[in-house]
């Protein structure tokens, strides 16, 4: 499902990395019901990190998805609660904080709908 969606899902640019410290994409399945979001570190200056929310795109308004890291390391605990569930306008509106720092210079999230 991870490679379906990466190699033929739309892909979003959310954060740019000219304009601030972290770099996100997400690729988002053509039926919206998942998606991948990427965010990278690409400055590590004055420990700079995500301090804003990242505003995603494509999802269904009307849907309710979980996130889930899926870029641990064996026997590392996400600081993300899986169990907690978000509407996708709120994900678009008001975004979710990947929480990229100098110790997690790469997050990379699952997004599913939940049934």
């Amino acid at each position: 499902a991870f490679k379906q969606i990466v190699w033929q899902g739309d892909q979003y640019r959310l954060a740019n990395p000219r304009e601030g410290a972290v770099a996100s994409m997400s690729y988002v399945a053509k039926n919206r019901s998942s998606a991948m979001v990427f965010n990278y570190l690409v400055s590590n200056r004055y420990g700079q990190g995500s301090s804003r929310p990242v505003k995603l795109k494509g999802l269904d308004p009307a849907a309710v998805y979980r996130i889930t890291e899926v870029s641990l390391y064996p026997g590392v605990n996400s600081m993300i609660d899986p169990d907690k569930k978000y509407s996708g306008q709120f994900l678009m509106d008001v975004g979710f904080n990947p929480q990229v720092n100098s110790g997690r210079t790469s997050v990379v999230l699952k997004i599913e709908q939940v049934k």
